[in-house]
């Protein structure tokens, strides 16, 4: 059996800064078509990973390595067009633009401008409360809302991999549910995903492995439904007593 090719490898990487260490000699890797998800308390150093790889924060050492190139000194821009689309956290949508011109965005470094207006007017499709609306405004949406404009603005870079950043902080939890259905989706249609997300249990459910960050070090990594069982997991990111898991039980 082939197994899926590495998509990203990541090798002590580290992210400073100032005097601060954010990241810390980490190592992770990604294969194409695989959900991975990185899992911590805030301050662990998911987001300046996650920001890392994308190129919007320099990594002070180590090496990034996509799709066999080599590209912790490129620019963002450039990576973005070799396909890595950044979901940020905070969805960082322009609330007196239109959809339309928000989705625009997530494009503009793409060439082909007649499929580009054709993927624009599709990509709401998956999102029912958005069809329609693609010349609204985007104050007139709510939160749950704008987190699936910037997921669709994401996917109209057509990325080979996607970089979520807690996608579903502050959602109310039928639309977080709505929204890990649809990433399931895309990873049924081949979609490759990096996932930082502070709903452990809710990525772990979705994701095929994860990585544990604590004070930017990675202290345990694993297939997802290993760490979703991990005593440690369960105590510290799932409220679970020791002894509660130990028995199997609540986990």
């Amino acid at each position: 059996m082939t197994l899926p090719q590495v998509l990203l490898q990541v090798q002590a990487l580290e992210v400073h800064y100032g005097k601060i260490r954010a990241v810390v000699g980490l190592d992770l890797e990604v294969h194409e078509g695989e959900i991975v998800t990185l899992v911590g308390i805030n301050g662990a150093g998911k987001t300046s990973t996650i920001r890392a790889i994308c190129g919007v924060v320099p990594a002070a050492g180590g090496r990034i390595v996509f799709a066999g190139e080599q590209i912790e000194r490129l620019r963002a821009p450039r990576r973005m067009a070799m396909g890595i689309a950044h979901v940020p956290e905070g969805r960082q949508i322009f609330i007196n633009m239109t959809l339309r011109e928000n989705l625009l965005l997530g494009g503009y470094h793409r060439s082909d401008r007649h499929q580009l207006e054709r993927d624009i007017e599709s990509a709401l499709d998956p999102f029912p409360r958005l069809q329609n609306r693609l010349d609204e405004h985007a104050y007139n949406l709510s939160g749950g809302e704008l987190q699936m404009l910037a997921l669709a603005r994401g996917l109209i870079a057509r990325p080979r991999l996607l970089l979520l950043d807690e996608p579903s902080l502050g959602l109310a939890p039928k639309v977080v549910r709505e929204l890990f259905r649809h990433l399931g989706t895309l990873q049924q249609q081949g979609m490759t995903i990096l996932l930082v997300e502070q709903n452990v249990r809710q990525a772990l459910t979705i994701a095929n492995r994860g990585y544990v960050l604590e004070s930017g070090r990675i202290i345990l990594s694993g297939a997802a439904k290993d760490l979703l069982h991990d005593k440690m997991v369960a105590e510290s990111y799932l409220g679970i007593k020791r002894d509660t898991a130990v028995n199997g039980k609540g986990a």
